[in-house]
């Protein structure tokens, strides 16, 4: 699994999945957005690209979902952009209907219109 991240605007952060992901690498990119000190600065929006994605390593770990609560008034939009078969697998890992963020998932072909919509 690979997660790269870039900032493409003020405050606003490109997030790249791509093969299967991991709970190490996973929780390593969390710590490493907390040193970065990403959320203090005002809400951000991410874009996150599944490229090639895979899906996530089995295991009960992730059931902590204290991250996504403790910085979910710190995100004001998610853009998903990846293959149909992981809407709903990332509505859920993402937990779309339980955020105050707005989390819309778009075609790997609509890259575009996810940015604009993004950065509306």
């Amino acid at each position: 699994m690979t997660i790269s991240s870039q900032k493409i605007a003020d405050r606003v952060y490109w997030i790249t999945l791509s093969g299967l992901l991991t709970w190490a690498e996973f929780q390593n990119f969390l710590v490493q957005a907390e040193t970065e000190k990403v959320f203090a600065t005002g809400k951000i929006k991410f874009l996150l690209l599944l490229d090639e994605f895979t899906g996530w390593e089995p295991g009960e770990e992730w059931g902590d979902v204290s991250f996504f609560f403790k910085h979910d008034p710190d995100i004001e939009k998610i853009a998903v952009v990846g293959e149909s078969c992981w809407r709903d697998d990332m509505q859920m890992f993402l937990f779309a209907d339980y955020r105050q963020a707005e989390v819309k998932f778009f075609a790997e072909t609509d890259l575009e219109t996810a940015r604009v919509w993004l950065m509306s």
